[in-house]
């Protein structure tokens, strides 16, 4: 199970919304793309998907150019992009056929599915029901089946908790966790709270470019401190900072101690006046977002 994609590019006219993204996902768990509206994450999924063509670049699904073979690159690949939507006069169950039958599903294996995936997502009951009288949460819950449908290998979901009340949304976040435990899950949320408990792998994308991938900025490898002088940041253990005024963001080594990288800069001459272990994603993602960190300078 491999997602990759490199020097991925889009324009819409003269707006740029996506600049050179270089991204590889292999094997099962769930990667999370976490950023404001507008960043660009939707744009990702619906390039994964092939519903648009990219300006430059391109995506591998397992291989395979989803843009030139789309049929091949995209038979075990599930999806929800956007807010799902269906004929309304078409039910639960007529959905869930016709798309089995898109997907080539032979008429035992999607009776088989069907049961599971209404059990489940708990529209076993509501399968006989016009879509036109399902709720939101009842339309997430049958697209997130539709997705699910034949049991692909890469499931693709963008923000699958949007519009949901408190219990759907737990009810859905405990579905992705079950599939991540043997698929490949990518999602798009601009919730931290989602990406902290869903995702093995959190990446912030900002204006269309990666800032920070916590695969390679482990978030308990980050302290915070302030201090005044504006000395080198150097010693054993520090691999890289950053610096905005008197705060600076230390990327250090994790076998190597918060306590011997502080004595190190203390001996070295630096005054500290606060110390912060900076493992929480809500204020990496606020200095990212705010310019703190950014991929050409804090690798």
């Amino acid at each position: 199970m491999e997602i990759n994609m490199e020097e991925l590019t889009k324009n819409y006219g003269k707006i740029r919304a996506l600049n050179s993204i270089n991204l590889k996902i292999e094997g099962h768990g769930c990667t999370g793309l976490l950023g404001p509206n507008g960043a660009g994450k939707t744009t990702i999924l619906k390039l994964a998907t092939n519903i648009i063509k990219p300006s430059k670049g391109k995506v591998e699904l397992n291989g395979v150019n989803v843009a030139i073979y789309p049929e091949k690159a995209l038979a075990s690949v599930g999806a929800l992009i956007e807010q799902p939507e269906f004929y309304s006069y078409l039910t639960g169950y007529e959905i869930m056929e016709f798309t089995s039958k898109i997907k080539g599903m032979s008429r035992n294996d999607f009776r088989d599915d069907i049961k599971r995936l209404g059990e489940l997502t708990e529209l076993n009951k509501f399968m006989e029901r016009k879509t036109g009288d399902y709720s939101r949460g009842m339309k997430q819950r049958l697209a997130l089946s539709v997705a699910m449908l034949g049991n692909p290998e890469i499931i693709i979901l963008d923000e699958p908790t949007f519009g949901l009340d408190p219990k759907g949304m737990v009810d859905i976040r405990n579905i992705i966790k079950g599939l991540s435990r043997d698929h490949l899950v990518l999602l798009s949320t601009h919730l931290i709270s989602e990406a902290r408990e869903l995702c093995d792998r959190t990446i912030i994308i900002n204006s269309g470019k990666i800032e920070y991938d916590s695969v390679v900025y482990p978030e308990k490898s980050l302290i915070k401190i302030t201090a005044e002088n504006n000395m080198e940041i150097t010693g054993e253990g520090i691999k890289n900072y950053s610096r905005d005024g008197n705060t600076i963001i230390i990327e250090k080594e994790p076998a190597i101690s918060n306590s011997d990288i502080i004595s190190g800069l203390i001996k070295s001459g630096l005054k500290i006046d606060y110390v912060e272990k900076f493992d929480n994603l809500e204020e990496i993602y606020v200095s990212v977002i705010n310019g703190k960190i950014k991929d050409n300078n804090f690798p």
